[in-house]
This record gives structure tokens, C-alpha cells and sequence, in this order.
């Protein structure tokens, strides 16, 4: 309802009034009775909306990994042997060396592990064609476990052997990589190799890889681009059964070979999309 304005009391100069500004209140000349003015509708301000965000899709990150197989010796004879600055000596202080791209990648799992407490030791790294040659013809090794020189990793200068005192750390499964789609995805916590096994044996899937034929159980040292000797070299089996997780030198390959949770050679590196 509209209320004329009223100037009260007669105290104020003639300053003070200036500033009281009168309103003429319309008479209705029939009823002799005042018109309330119209007023105009109230128009309400629109209320600010805040402007949507959109959060971006995270991009996924490439991580090296490994194609599971090794890289297989081609015959040839290494030329510019390093040493390994992580462990340049075995255990028979003989020098840890081999062609740079294998013992940069050894050197690399090695700061590794000890940044964890663990120290490597080495038994065997590169070996020349005659030692090979006697570990392939002695009683003691043989075929079922020394390959030929001219098959050897060692020979090529891109296999190490390690001691039983790393081959936890070594072995422990951390993620899972998917062939099919060319995706590693770390496990929510790393998990023994011989833990893995025995899950997958009692059928407990549920914080494992999936059991799938393109899906592989990355060991650690996988991530560094160093396959252990738990497989056939020309036919690899599935990396997720579980005596080649388990790769217990008392179970044999499928080719008679025992399987070498010890050594360590180069495999392919490729490059995956690592999802969290």
C-alpha cells in the first residue's frame, strides 16, 4: 500500500526542508477520494549462475614395460663391455659386466632395490664362449640348465644370475599388463610371487590380475625391462600359471629346462598406457 509522505514537526530551517521533496497525491474528482498510484511490477534481477567446470580427462601415462618373451641371441659377439657401477663385482669377484644397454638396465633395478635395503649379489654376468661352453658340457649344469654359446644370453652379454637373497624382491608381482590393450595397471599393494600362486590355486581372484590369457602378472624386475628365466625362450607359456609365477628351479619347462628364478635377461621394451 502507498503512504503519502508527511513532514512532521515545524522545528527545521528552511536548508533542512529543501531536502523534503513533496509528493502530490492524485483526487479522484467524482469521490473526492485519493487514487492509490499504480506501481510498477518489480522485475527481479536474474540470479548469477556459476559458470559449469568441466574437469578434464585425465590423460593416460606411458610407463615402460615389457612384451613378454625374451630378445633372443642373435649370434653375435659383444663388443664395449661396461662394468656395473650399482655391483661391479660377484661373488667370485669377478667383474659384473655386459653390453651398456643390459647393465644400465641392471644398474636402474639395482639403485632400486636399495632404495628398499636390498643389496644385490651377483653369481654370473658376462661370460665368454669358452666358459659357457663348460658350464654346457659339465655334469654339474649340462643342457637342462646351461644353454649353448651360441643360444647364451650370457654369451651376448645381456644376462645376469642372482643370489637366492634378493629373489623376493625380485620376483614380487606389481601390477597387471594387458596385451590386447596395451594397458599396465599397478596392484593395490605389491604381493609375493609365491602368494600370487598360491591364490590363483585356491581361486582367489579377487586382488589379483584378471585370469586371462592376454593378461600378464608383471614382476618387478619386468618394469626394468629384465625378463626372469621362467618360460620356454622360442614358446613362452602364459605368464599367469602359476609354477611360471612361481618359477621354482625344481619344476621344469616344458622343453626340459629347469625354470631359473635367478637369471635375469633383456626383453623388448615396449611402451604401455598405465592406468591408476
Amino acid at each position: 500500500m502507498f503512504f503519502p509522505l508527511v513532514a512532521l514537526g515545524c522545528s527545521q530551517s528552511n536548508s533542512e526542508r529543501a531536502y523534503l521533496v513533496p509528493v502530490e497525491t492524485p483526487i479522484s474528482e467524482i469521490t473526492g477520494t485519493e487514487v492509490p498510484q499504480a506501481q510498477p511490477t518489480p522485475i527481479a534481477s536474474p540470479t548469477p549462475q556459476p559458470t559449469p567446470t568441466t574437469s578434464p580427462t585425465p590423460t593416460p601415462v606411458l610407463i615402460p614395460t615389457i612384451s613378454i618373451g625374451y630378445m633372443g641371441f642373435t649370434g653375435e659377439r659383444p663388443t664395449g663391455l661396461v662394468v656395473s657401477q650399482c655391483s661391479p663385482l660377484t661373488i667370485y669377484g669377478k667383474d659384473v659386466e655386459g653390453v651398456r644397454e643390459h647393465i644400465d638396465r641392471y644398474d636402474a633395478m639395482c639403485h632400486a632395490a636399495a632404495e628398499d635395503e636390498i643389496v644385490f649379489e651377483v653369481r654370473s654376468a658376462f661370460r665368454n664362449y669358452y666358459d659357457q661352453l663348460d658350464y654346457y658340457t659339465s655334469d654339474r649344469f649340462g643342457p637342462s640348465v646351461a644353454l649353448h654359446p651360441d643360444e647364451s644370453m650370457h654369451v651376448a652379454g645381456m644376462a645376469i644370475d642372482l643370489t637366492e637373497n634378493s629373489k623376493n624382491w625380485t620376483h614380487e608381482i606389481v601390477g597387471c599388463y594387458d596385451e590386447e590393450t596395451n594397458d599396465f595397471s599397478y596392484l593395490a599393494e605389491p604381493i609375493t610371487h609365491l602368494a600370487y600362486a598360491k591364490k590363483i590355486r585356491n581361486k582367489e581372484y579377487s586382488s589379483l590380475c584378471d585370469q586371462s590369457l592376454n593378461v600378464v602378472p608383471i614382476k618387478r624386475t619386468m618394469l626394468f625391462g629384465l625378463t626372469p628365466g621362467c618360460t620356454v625362450l622360442d614358446e613362452p607359456e602364459w605368464w599367469g600359471d602359476p609354477e611360471v609365477i612361481e618359477c621354482s628351479s625344481g619344476t621344469l619347462k616344458p622343453n626340459g629346462m629347469v625354470r631359473e628364478d635367478w637369471h635375469f635377461e633383456n626383453a623388448d621394451l615396449i611402451s604401455a598406457y598405465i592406468r591408476q
